[in-house]
């Protein structure tokens, strides 16, 4: 079976759909019946038994054309099926979609600027979906009540427990003192600043503001490269909070090391730093918003995710050594439930469903429809 895949998400960012993706790559080319074709557009990894075709970097003006180049190669390639990292499609290829959240549809976003809609253009032209929760498919399927229950599937994200690990205490004390972390920290992992606030770091941040005769730090992974002035500003008397960027075996041990991560998102397609914390055996306070319920399980410190005064309690709670201990040990074995080959498997399964269903005289029809519409399209972006 001859499958290509646009690697195009590698080339926009380097995030967990990134992860997920180069994951499930590996489990997938292990298949011998396999044989998989990454089109890379930049920033692509290497993976061994997959085949890299270096492709043009993806312009959000020239989406309509970008198809026709991406049906070229299939052509050329002799494809069965096809997937795409993000939102990009080919004309008469069988695809599977793997939606990762409805954060647009949700939060108000323009979905009249042109990336978004080519995110409706891959929805409307995938054949099936695998979604990475069941809040995830939930959304899909309101916002676009025309998909067939039947044709999603939710395959749940896994966590790589040779990473994402309990970690000897003496690594950890020299991670510690690497970064100078010398008293007690909570760990703020991703963004602190999006669109509408979804991540909803305000709450966090506002809450301790709201603290007193505090003996800890605040510790960001990622995100924006400088920590906000207004958080800075806001902090409580002698806490110092510093940014930085890691690997994941040094972000593993930034679990490890922490009083908690804070996590209050408002919407998640899936949570994988919850379960990267949880793995690590680092206490988790977050809500139950969006997939989050499903990420953190019963395994979690929650809070609703509006609350000032929640959130100081929560803090102050999860700085007890009895609930410390109690919620490492559940979250451990929550992790543990989180594996990557059931996503793989499940994709594996789309992906000859969609082959088989490309052959019908009805996928034919809309195939050759789909192309007719896609090349006027991009007759008129060229002019």
């Amino acid at each position: 079976m001859r499958l290509v895949v646009d690697g195009v998400f590698f080339q926009l960012n380097n995030t967990g759909i990134a992860r997920v993706w180069e994951t499930v790559l590996q489990l997938l080319v292990a298949r011998p019946e396999w044989e998989i074709f990454l089109l890379d557009r930049g920033g692509a990894p290497r993976i061994e038994g997959i085949t890299n075709v270096p492709f043009p970097a993806y312009k959000a003006g020239d989406v309509a054309a970008d198809s026709l180049l991406i049906q070229k190669v299939c052509d050329h390639l002799k494809a069965e099926a096809f997937t795409s990292t993000y939102y990009t499609t080919p004309l008469s290829v069988p695809m599977v979609l793997m939606v990762h959240d409805m954060i647009p549809e949700r939060f108000d976003f323009d979905m009249s600027l042109r990336g978004w809609l080519e995110k409706e253009t891959s929805i409307a032209y995938a054949q099936r979906y695998l979604c990475v929760s069941e809040s995830t498919r939930r959304d899909l399927l309101h916002f676009y009540p025309e998909i067939p229950p039947a044709h999603t599937q939710v395959g749940y994200c896994g966590v790589d427990t040779t990473i994402f690990a309990e970690r000897p205490a003496d690594e950890v004390a020299t991670f510690r003192k690497v970064h100078g972390l010398d008293r007690p920290y909570f760990l703020f992992v991703g963004s602190r600043v999006q669109h509408k606030s979804y991540k909803n770091s305000d709450l966090f941040f506002e809450a301790l503001a709201q603290m007193e005769g505090v003996d800890f730090d605040v510790f960001c992974v990622g995100g924006e490269p400088e920590i906000e002035r207004s958080v800075l500003d806001r902090l409580p008397e002698g806490v110092r909070a510093r940014r930085v960027v890691l690997s994941d075996y040094d972000l593993s041990l930034a679990y490890a090391g922490a009083v908690a991560l804070v996590y209050p998102s408002l919407y998640e397609g899936f949570g994988m730093p919850v379960i990267e914390a949880m793995a690590s055996g680092c206490p988790v306070i977050t809500t139950r918003r969006g997939s989050l319920a499903e990420a953190a399980g019963d395994a979690a410190l929650f809070v609703e995710g509006t609350s000032v005064p929640e959130m100081v309690q929560a803090l102050t709670r999860v700085q007890d050594p009895i609930l410390q201990a109690d919620l490492r040990a559940r979250g451990l074995a929550h992790a543990a439930r989180f594996r990557w080959e059931p996503m793989a498997d499940l994709l594996a399964e789309q992906i000859e469903t969609v082959i088989a269903v490309g052959k019908t005289p009805e996928a034919q029809e809309f195939f050759g429809e789909w192309m007719r519409l896609r090349n006027i399209q991009a007759d008129v972006d060229y002019l």
